[in-house]
């Protein structure tokens, strides 16, 4: 009898980990302002209406890296894309205000002029987007892939890997369908 109880407990950490996540895939962000690093206002989810997006979020300066190498495979295959708009997405509210300025101007001294249009720092609602990205570990990215209205359809963490970035391309297309030509 005493070998049923961690059998039943670990069936139970099971189903609690599957309905967290089961609710996280289907949130919706929050409402996010801000200014791309090339100028440009954005403000989601509206700016994704009619489109799919995918959110390269990063809450750590080592989430950096991964992150971009998320970013690199996502410019590849849709930087041209007018289905199609990606971000990748520093989360800085825990960056003390007074070093903020210089931390962004050293994310963006390394960021290429072509992908400026692409990063959209985030200065509010951490919590709220480490709940819905399913966050455990500062130094990874946490991707996205969000429909028009905001919903997260599917995500991952990590690094990117090419299995992981052909279901990412998967999923993206698999919504494109859904939601007919851009």
């Amino acid at each position: 009898m005493r070998s049923f109880w961690p059998g039943l407990v670990f069936v139970l950490v099971l189903m609690a980990a599957g309905l967290v996540a089961a609710q996280a895939q289907n949130a919706r962000i929050p409402t996010t302002h801000g200014t791309l690093f090339s100028g440009a206002q954005v403000t989601l989810p509206d700016d994704l209406r009619g489109r799919v997006g995918v959110l390269v979020l990063g809450f750590s300066k080592s989430s950096g890296d991964v992150s971009k190498g998320w970013g690199e495979r996502l410019a590849a295959s849709y930087r041209d894309s007018n289905g199609v708009m990606y971000y990748q997405m520093p989360v800085l509210e825990a960056v003390p205000k007074l070093i903020r300025s210089m931390v962004v101007k050293s994310i963006k001294s390394g960021v290429p002029e072509a992908e400026k249009s692409h990063f959209l720092t985030i200065f509010s609602d951490e919590a709220e987007w480490q709940k819905i990205a399913l966050y455990s570990n500062a130094d990874d990215a946490y991707v996205l892939v969000i429909d028009g209205d905001g919903k997260v359809r599917w995500q991952t963490s990590g690094k990117v890997t090419d299995a992981g970035f052909a279901t990412l391309k998967q999923q993206v297309e698999s919504l494109r369908t859904k939601s007919g030509p851009p």
